[in-house]
């Protein structure tokens, strides 16, 4: 297993009573949730869409989230076990400690191609 590597910049969301952070460089911009047209975190636990912020990545796509906030610190990059190095259709890039929690980081533009691809029955 490689070993951590410093990260600064993220967003740290939730998805429910689920924790989420995505690198802040892969959002383009912050929105509101319109016509629907975004996938949401949500999905990805099981739990029924109804986030209240869209984080837009440079693909076009956007995850939808329950709530956010911006981190500027720098935490340590965990790497990905080797038994859920396929979760999340591969947009796993690690873990982070940060406000004596751990995060899963995923890329935004991989997860959200995660979401889509999940069965519309999920919730």
């Amino acid at each position: 297993m490689a070993p951590a590597s410093p990260v600064r910049g993220m967003l740290l969301c939730h998805a429910g009573s689920h924790r989420l952070a995505f690198p802040a460089h892969e959002v383009v911009s912050i929105t509101s949730p319109g016509d629907g047209g975004a996938a949401c975190a949500s999905l990805a636990f099981r739990a029924p869409p109804g986030a209240l912020r869209v984080l837009v990545a440079a693909s076009g796509g956007g995850v939808g989230v329950d709530a956010l906030e911006i981190d500027a610190e720098t935490h340590w990059l965990m790497p990905v076990p080797a038994v859920v190095a396929s979760a999340s259709g591969g947009s796993l890039r690690g873990f982070i400690l940060a406000r004596g929690e751990l995060w899963p980081l995923l890329g935004l533009a991989d997860f959200e191609r995660y979401l889509r691809g999940l069965p519309r029955g999920s919730a």
